[in-house]
């Protein structure tokens, strides 16, 4: 009978230590601390409200005495802030008190705690880049508390891992539909609200496939690229760079009807290949080589298009 009681002792223990510990949600790690009682320069119709209600509840962002400023372009010192109550939310680990010392910015404890974790750090009075938010923040977060949701391995205006991690996690999808970053742009309070309640409420995450942007890539350009200019009136490689595909693509079909190779001294008319793209994007935006920025100069069609053809794989357009 002992060695029964022993044996069913045995085998509950191993089941137990088989079977894994549940997971610590998102939520549950970020738990409300204080009730929203409302910002004077926040509205419910406003596009951030839900953000904001949610980054204050968690203890993550505060107002001040003018309101919760959303329009107000966020410092390195708030974002340092926020990552450092990130880290000690998570880690159910203490914040120093703020520095008595008047001299010292209201945001250097929170300087000094991420100093201490090996946090690469701007200056605090700077404004914060988009790059830099990203980097902070990405310093304190754990994987299991960015579970992608996204497979994107690209972006047009950058590699950068800790990006990538936050597109793929749906904190971020880029200004455009192609994705495009912006990193060397600031961002304003509501902007920051916006990807921090998506960090911390997993409801909130963005599901995003990017555009192709393979185009720009090839060309070398971002999408808001200015290639022509007169008078205030401007041409982008978004408007440019189609056009340019979509005659390429014309022209190897009628490569392919004729039996014969893409070349771009192939004539279509009295044109060469090359300027027959080039002229017809123009003809179709109403623009001159005249107008044409330096990005448009130094575009060299030929090399965008075998730069294009290796991004796809070998692929004709």
């Amino acid at each position: 009978m002992k060695r029964l009681v022993c044996m069913i002792l045995s085998l509950a223990l191993c089941l137990s230590l088989s079977v894994p510990a549940l997971a610590v949600s998102v939520e549950n790690r970020f738990p409300d601390k204080q009730t929203y009682r409302g910002f004077t320069d926040v509205l419910e119709r406003d596009w951030f409200y839900s953000a904001v209600n949610t980054c204050y509840r968690v203890g993550l962002m505060n107002g001040t005495n003018a309101g919760f400023q959303p329009n107000k372009v966020l410092t390195a010192g708030e974002v340092a802030a926020i990552a450092a109550r990130i880290h000690a939310t998570v880690n159910d680990a203490v914040l120093p008190a703020p520095s008595t010392d008047p001299s010292l910015p209201w945001y250097q404890h929170s300087m000094d705690y991420l100093s201490g974790l090996g946090v690469s750090l701007p200056d605090g009075a700077k404004n914060a880049t988009r790059l830099e938010f990203v980097q902070m923040l990405s310093a304190v977060l754990t994987d299991e508390l960015l579970e992608p949701i996204n497979t994107i391995t690209a972006l047009p205006d950058t590699s950068d891992a800790a990006v990538l991690r936050f597109y793929n996690a749906g904190i971020l999808t880029g200004v455009d539909d192609y994705g495009t970053f912006s990193g060397g742009k600031t961002l304003t309070r509501a902007e920051c609200a916006a990807m921090v309640s998506r960090i911390v409420r997993t409801a909130q995450r963005q599901s995003f496939t990017p555009a192709d942007a393979r185009s720009f890539q090839a060309a070398g350009m971002e999408p808001a690229t200015v290639l022509f200019s007169l008078d205030g009136r401007t041409v982008t490689a978004r408007e440019f760079l189609p056009l340019v595909m979509e005659r390429i693509r014309f022209l190897e079909g009628q490569c392919k009807g004729g039996y014969m190779d893409f070349n771009w001294n192939n004539l279509h008319g009295d044109l060469t290949y090359r300027e027959d793209v080039l002229q017809y994007a123009m003809d179709h935006l109403d623009v001159s080589e005249r107008i044409g920025t330096a990005a448009y100069q130094n575009f060299d069609v030929q090399v965008f298009y075998s730069t294009l053809i290796d991004l796809r794989g070998g692929a004709p357009l």
